[in-house]
């Protein structure tokens, strides 16, 4: 039990009438058995585990998302890792349900510290693994990875109210780039006559990726009513500096909310939505992978949706 709570119930018991002054003078504390003063060491191995990761060569932003989820899991469960079990996480997942979390964002979580036990486990600092026995949440992949239809992404255009997100949409949508990618292009490395940029991608590889007629004429229109920047994209306010990767996410949500959109509208989105238009017109399967710098063919299943009367097209051309 939980130690503040713990001294709340012995003391009301002790003095029933004062429950509620009680309460109001304890709000104020944080408490901790004398006994545990002093033997968390959890903040300590979350510290070490990150630096391992680090070493492992992890991505800066991977590290980050880490490191703000087992912070957040050590503020509720500030024990010694050898003494954390199965129950002290199962209260933390439900604690995550209580603050409103989508089940994909507390599967995420459940991740992380898998993650982070089994590599307890492996460095043999615990002796019992107390991830072992939480299983994953049951979520619907197909559902979250559903692309825009045709019909959704004319009404995001109407969404949009500047050149600036005319240009996001239509790049974002028409190349199929990551958003980290997208951000990192300069105005200098457009091949406007080719409509084409090199990115550069995860593991530091580089590819070229192509944009639409439409995304060239909204980029044009976008750069020449801008004040400045060397980025593709920029930020509206001097320096001009690129725009960092949470202003696009919020520029293509406000558009997604203006356009009606139930479903959140997001830049991996766009990218889903490349990857099926792309594979439902017929394009070749290694292309998109290319496209999308995917090293396994597989990956790129998963983002692409084939609509069933392609699949049926397809049977009749080649099988009927």
């Amino acid at each position: 039990m939980d130690a503040k709570k713990e001294l709340l119930d012995r003391l009301c018991g002790l003095i029933p009438e004062k429950k509620a002054e009680i309460e109001t003078i304890l709000a104020d504390y944080s408490i901790v058995r004398e006994s545990q003063r002093g033997r968390s060491n959890l903040k300590k191995r979350i510290n070490v585990f990150l630096t391992a990761k680090k070493i492992d060569g992890l991505s800066a932003k991977t590290l980050k998302n880490y490191r703000e989820m087992l912070m957040a899991f050590a503020v509720q469960v500030d024990k010694h890792v050898t003494k954390i079990t199965t129950d002290d996480i199962r209260a933390y997942i439900g604690y995550l349900g209580e603050r409103g979390l989508k089940d994909s964002s507390i599967q995420t979580h459940i991740n992380t510290l898998r993650s982070f036990f089994s590599w307890l486990d492996m460095e043999d600092v615990i002796r019992k693994n107390p991830m072992r026995k939480i299983k994953s949440l049951k979520i619907d992949r197909a559902k979250a990875r559903r692309p825009l239809t045709a019909e959704q992404l004319e009404r995001l255009r109407d969404g949009c109210r500047s050149y600036k997100e005319k240009a996001l949409v239509e790049f974002l949508v028409s190349t199929g780039c990551r958003l980290s990618e997208a951000v990192g292009v300069r105005v200098d490395a457009v091949d406007w006559q080719g409509r084409s940029v090199v990115v550069l991608g995860k593991g530091g590889k580089e590819r070229t990726v192509y944009f639409s007629v439409r995304a060239k004429l909204m980029l044009q229109e976008y750069l020449a009513r801008r004040k400045g920047g060397e980025a593709l994209f920029a930020s509206s306010r001097a320096p001009y500096e690129a725009m960092k990767p949470r202003a696009v996410e919020k520029a293509l949500q406000k558009v997604g909310e203006r356009a009606g959109e139930s479903v959140r509208v997001h830049p991996h989105l766009m990218r889903h939505t490349f990857a099926s238009n792309a594979l439902n017109a017929g394009m070749d399967i290694t292309i998109i992978q290319h496209l999308l710098g995917h090293t396994d063919p597989k990956t790129t299943l998963i983002y692409a949706e084939l609509a069933p009367r392609t699949v049926k097209y397809e049977y009749e051309r080649v099988v009927a």
